[in-house]
């Protein structure tokens, strides 16, 4: 192992700060948000029940997923005396997230169902905060000389307004994701420190396996850690060596998911071990991808799922209906627009030479890019098939994605930066001008964002003292307020 710097003093009061605030933000989210008003929250409810009730995994079937009485309980809001119990459809997914909760959801029975739920989601939101500290070593492990970029990460990941608000409900997303975090943290390790031992390479086999047992999404971290091994493999571990850490990897992570695997064989099929296929015959009347683009053309598909997207990525609440001010998504377009032009100026710094970087955080960089290409990929397949422009579908990715995030918040607040800031800030001045030219209505909001983003990139190369961390960390403090907007703005107001 190689030495690592710790964590100072100051920067794990930073870190305690940011989970505190993001405990706040979801212990409020999950207290507020009514009843069943989160994606997919009373399917993934009754997979609990069936649990607790049967002590046998759900079986999907026929019939659980009806369309028009989807509709009609989202349209009513779920009153008490609709049932949610015909709301099935997630039968399909990996058990370990629905076992584990089982349980809890036996000894609240006392409680009904309001208790039953708030303290699920509270659960949830405890998980998140685990994920988001692996999430923060993972980034260590990579920059362990700029702990500042980890923190950076985290904030972003913490007050992403639609990652607390998914985080806060019942779902199998934030265990993923703390598996997703926990492996590729395993997986910089081994990319970077050489660690080939049997033993270390069964603990990340492990790892994978129970990721497989908790999502989908999470299936890539298969080919990730094979490829990982790969590499050991060319830099030098043959023989007897190469053969022990294959099996010590593959053994855990076939094995632990094979029962499972087995179970779905023998009730959907010997060519299903997954369920998807049984999961696609079921869901009849989900919108298809063929079918949207032949009634509304490509035009108008192309713009819906990259509006679509980009702000459920930052925020659309409730069944995906309930949408945050417009104002609100142009300050987080020019948030991005600042964002990507930091990220830019540090690609440049890098290719200049200004910014270095030791061959093993190369190859660590290059194994974030391609755990963001595979969930991008994946995003991108499943869209093939149904409408599904959800941005919360790039979560599993919640970590190269928060990661470009802060190095580029530090480029662009960085002194020689703030000019890549102005650049970007002129085009988003020129496009409100544009879209106000070609509809006869000049955007003031717009107008007012630019001016005020191009005074604080000016302003930045004036308090040159002020480290760019801070500033950084100002503009994810404005995320934080989005976050609390999202629910006393949008979710209470539309919902409650």
């Amino acid at each position: 192992m190689s030495s690592r710097p710790h964590a100072g003093t100051s920067d794990r009061i930073l870190l305690f700060l940011i989970l505190a605030v993001y405990l706040v933000l979801g212990g409020l989210y999950a207290l507020l948000t009514p009843l069943w008003q989160a994606p997919d929250e009373p399917a993934h409810f009754n997979n609990i029940a069936v649990i607790a009730q049967t002590g046998h995994l759900p079986v999907l079937q026929p019939g659980d997923y009806d369309q028009a009485y989807l509709e009609k309980l989202k349209r009513e809001r779920f009153p008490p005396h609709l049932s949610i119990t015909r709301v099935r459809y997630e039968g399909h997914q990996p058990p370990l997230y629905y076992s584990l909760m089982a349980p809890l959801w036996g000894a609240l029975q006392s409680a009904g169902v309001r208790g039953q739920v708030w303290v699920l989601r509270w659960v949830n939101v405890l998980i998140g905060a685990g994920a988001l500290c692996w999430l923060w070593l993972a980034v260590r492990r990579l920059f362990p000389r700029r702990p500042r970029l980890g923190l950076l990460a985290v904030g972003f990941a913490a007050f992403l307004p639609m990652h607390v608000a998914m985080n806060a409900s019942i779902n199998n997303d934030a265990l993923a994701e703390f598996f997703i975090a926990v492996v590729m943290w395993r997986l910089l390790g081994h990319v970077m420190e050489s660690a080939t031992s049997g033993r270390a390479w069964a603990i990340t086999g492990a790892m994978v396996g129970l990721a497989l047992l908790t999502k989908f999404q999470t299936y890539f971290l298969a080919p990730l850690a094979l490829g990982v091994w790969g590499w050991q493999v060319m830099d030098g571990m043959r023989g007897a060596r190469a053969w022990r850490t294959a099996m010590a990897l593959l053994l855990p992570m076939l094995l632990l998911p094979l029962p499972w695997w087995l179970r779905n064989m023998a009730h959907y099929g010997p060519t299903d071990p997954f369920g998807l296929d049984r999961h696609a015959a079921v869901v009849v009347g989900q919108p298809r991808t063929v079918d949207w683009i032949a009634s509304q053309g490509w035009s108008a598909f192309l713009d819906r799922f990259v509006t679509f997207t980009f702000r459920s990525f930052w925020g659309v609440f409730g069944w995906m209906g309930v949408f945050m001010d417009a104002r609100i998504y142009m300050l987080l377009t020019l948030l991005s627009g600042l964002i990507l032009a930091g990220v830019f100026f540090q690609l440049w710094r890098w290719r200049k030479g200004m910014l270095q970087l030791r061959p093993v955080q190369i190859r660590g960089g290059w194994l974030l890019l391609a755990q963001l290409v595979a969930v991008t990929g994946a995003f991108l397949w499943y869209n093939l098939d149904f409408v599904q422009h959800q941005g919360r579908y790039l979560f599993p990715a919640l970590l190269p994605i928060s990661l470009l995030a802060a190095a580029g918040l530090m480029g662009v607040f960085s002194v020689e930066g703030s000019r890549w800031g102005m650049t970007a800030v002129g085009v988003y001045f020129i496009a409100i001008l544009g879209l106000g030219w070609r509809s006869g209505q000049m955007n003031k909001w717009g107008v007012l964002l630019s001016i005020l983003a191009m005074g604080m990139m000016v302003g930045r190369r004036w308090l040159a003292r002020v480290d760019a961390f801070w500033w950084g960390l100002a503009a994810e403090g404005v995320m934080a307020c989005v976050a609390l907007y999202g629910l006393f703005g949008a979710i209470l107001p539309q919902l409650g």
